[in-house]
């Protein structure tokens, strides 16, 4: 994905953390980042091998959350 597809899929996040997270992936080997040269320079994000393992445990976590999230806290 590019980057500014990246940030619009998660509202809440600030430039700086979603770069500061990019760059964290990208030197622990899950993504890799590709970029194009021009006006303007086009950099895009993708899952690496060792990244796409992750997948089936993100399914998972992603299935909890959404059962989940209208629970209550409980007191």
């Amino acid at each position: 994905m590019r980057t500014n597809e990246l940030r619009k899929s998660i509202p809440e996040i600030t430039e700086r953390m979603l770069l500061r997270h990019l760059r964290d992936m990208t030197g622990a080997g899950i993504l890799v980042r590709h970029q194009e040269r021009g006006m303007p320079l086009r950099v895009w994000y993708s899952l690496t091998p060792y990244g796409r393992t992750l997948v089936p445990v993100l399914d998972v976590l992603c299935s909890w959350g959404r059962e989940h999230l209208k629970r209550e806290p409980s007191t």
